[in-house]
């Protein structure tokens, strides 16, 4: 009997075709049942957000499908080319499409959610590019995110304000380790890698990426709701008055997740 495995070069052992074809399978198989749980999971999801109008479902199910919306969008601002129009609008957009989405969809119509959801984000990037005052409306918009980052980085101060003497700078040190993490954080670049931007690359652009992935594995030490805003305003670019909106919140409330979500990520790194 032909044994099913086989010596490879430099004595290495190597599976035989039918063991290969075994091993193959068994991996298509496992793959197969993971897709399946992920479908029953949201399902299950899907269910508690239309019959029970559970907002953590609801959340939870927007989070699942960020990544589709930002597919939309790169295939779109490619499509279109640059026109004095960042990628990030078209990010946003296509979250606020995927929103909108969410909360129309009726299952019982029999289409898929994500064929639903292509066409809904398509019209709210279409519609929303229709009134975009160009350079204007981005100005604007980045002006907006800077100062509620920076608001945020001073209302983490104990005090919730500025010292004077001495202590002013420390507290410019926890302003300035604020912003540096809203730096680390934002993502809204096509493919969410912005080193190649950063000067002397190499060893540098090594050491920014590393530590920003280390920021980004310590999301999950966030509560579902601190994830939610830092990745819907870093990572999807949203303003807190549109966060407020989507998550049925009030802006201020919004700003309170930003700062705890902040402190905590301070707290967990200097860990």
């Amino acid at each position: 009997m032909v044994s099913a495995l086989v010596t490879a070069p430099y004595g290495a052992p190597e599976l035989g075709p039918a063991a290969a074809r075994q091993s193959l399978s068994s991996a298509e198989e496992t793959a197969a049942q993971q897709r399946q749980l992920q479908r029953d999971i949201e399902a299950g999801l899907w269910r508690r957000h239309i019959e029970q109008q559970d907002a953590e479902a609801r959340e939870r199910i927007i989070m699942l499908h960020l990544p589709y919306a930002r597919v939309i969008a790169t295939g779109l601002f490619c499509r279109h080319g640059y026109h004095g129009i960042e990628f990030a609008e078209y990010l946003q957009l296509a979250t606020l499409g995927l929103i909108e989405a969410v909360d129309r969809y009726d299952p019982t119509r029999g289409a898929q959610f994500r064929t639903y959801a292509h066409r809904r984000m398509q019209g709210t990037i279409h519609d929303g590019l229709e009134h975009i005052s160009e350079q204007q409306e981005q100005l604007a918009l980045k002006r907006r995110l800077v100062a509620e980052r920076i608001a945020a980085a001073k209302a983490a101060l104990p005090a919730g304000k500025l010292h004077d003497g001495p202590a002013l700078m420390e507290d410019m040190a926890e302003v300035a380790v604020g912003l540096m993490l809203g730096f680390m954080l934002d993502g809204t670049g096509m493919y969410q890698d912005d080193t190649a931007g950063i000067p002397d690359g190499g060893y540098r652009a090594l050491c920014f990426k590393q530590e920003r992935q280390r920021v980004l594995d310590l999301l999950g030490q966030l509560t579902q709701r601190e994830q939610s805003v830092i990745r819907l305003h870093y990572l999807q670019g949203l303003p807190f008055e549109s966060i407020a909106r989507s998550l049925a919140l009030t802006k201020g409330r919004i700003s309170q997740l930003h700062e705890q979500a902040l402190r905590k990520l301070r707290l967990l790194l200097g860990a």
